[in-house]
């Protein structure tokens, strides 16, 4: 049955161009859609992750700290601005900033010890010039990088097994052995650009009046509150 039906359709030229036409269209489309993505983060907003691999986890904010301890989800949304990026977290709704200066040695921060460890990074409701970052090639190998804020690349980020922003050098004692894997650090982060099809939500996100100073997102959102009626 099979064969006769091919016959009958190679019997007829004009059938037969039209059914080859359709199977490439076909291929062609999948290949396309296979490689596309439809629903593009929006404007300058891009999803990644940032591995740790001493503390194994991903950046991210934890109340007003950021730390590498998060081992499941980790997304970020990298906001561009010019050659540098603003680093987001929608879960906690705050930005990735460097301290602007460390803070007075209050009661709780009398001690000297303490207060040299008071970690440069914090977390931000708002942006600000101190929470533009960038990003620099990393000796660890292709997909490697380093991340220094905008003002000064000399300032790595820098992470120890405990996911937690390391602040000085420290050389144990031998006594001290059960203590020297708080004093290794990495400065190398791995960059997962993840799936951009999976962020509608940047646009609303965005859009909203928290953002609309920023002047990244000036232009795009006028032109996407204009088409959605806003």
């Amino acid at each position: 049955m099979k064969s006769s039906c091919y016959c009958g359709i190679l019997k007829q030229p004009g059938k037969a161009i039209f059914y080859l036409f359709t199977i490439m269209i076909l291929i062609v489309k999948e290949s396309h859609e296979h490689g596309r993505c439809n629903h593009n983060c929006f404007g300058p907003v891009t999803r990644l992750k940032i591995y740790n691999e001493l503390s194994h986890g991903y950046l991210h904010v934890n109340g007003s700290n950021v730390v590498t301890t998060d081992e499941s989800d980790g997304i970020l949304y990298k906001i561009s601005s010019g050659r540098n990026f603003y680093l987001y977290d929608m879960r906690a709704e705050k930005f990735i900033c460097w301290r602007s200066r460390r803070p007075r040695a209050t009661r709780e921060l009398r001690n000297k010890a303490r207060h040299r460890m008071h970690s440069p990074l914090i977390a931000r409701n708002f942006s600000n010039p101190k929470c533009r970052f960038q990003d620099l090639v990393a000796e660890g190998g292709v997909g490697y990088v380093n991340l220094a804020p905008a003002f000064n690349r000399s300032l790595l980020m820098k992470f120890n097994s405990r996911g937690r922003f390391v602040t000085q050098e420290c050389t144990p004692s031998t006594k001290e052995v059960r203590k020297r894997h708080l004093c290794a650090k990495q400065t190398n982060f791995l960059i997962d650009d993840g799936d951009a099809c999976e962020c509608r939500e940047a646009e609303r996100h965005f859009c909203r009046a928290k953002f609309a100073k920023m002047k990244e997102f000036r232009s795009v959102c006028k032109t996407s509150n204009r088409i959605n009626g806003l």
